[in-house]
């Protein structure tokens, strides 16, 4: 094992220590969904979550092996919002810091 304390070291770039999340925010009256999608913790799955406003500790947490499988559930879940009288209001593509 070696250790590296010289200024020639390799280090993160920004886009390194950020990872992309995708945000859907979905209202119906006062009530708040939101939808957040982008890789678990260690990069081994995509992980979609749903938040109901009401119930912050209510939090669903899926894990999929590629994308599309997370997309294709993400798109199953809005159909059956909207069709419950749901509405997007947001969307939102962002890169939030990794855990340290």
């Amino acid at each position: 094992m070696s250790t590296c304390a010289t200024a020639a070291c390799p280090t993160l770039d920004a886009t390194e220590r950020t990872v992309r999340v995708l945000r859907w925010t979905f209202r119906r009256e006062e009530e708040a969904v939101v939808c957040e999608l982008g890789l678990n913790g260690d990069d081994s799955a995509y992980e979609l979550r749903v938040t109901p406003e009401w119930n912050p500790t209510g939090v669903t947490r899926e894990l999929f092996d590629d994308a599309m499988s997370a997309i294709a559930r993400h798109a199953a879940i809005e159909r059956t919002l909207v069709d419950d009288g749901w509405m997007l209001e947001a969307f939102e593509s962002e890169r939030i810091p990794r855990p340290a």
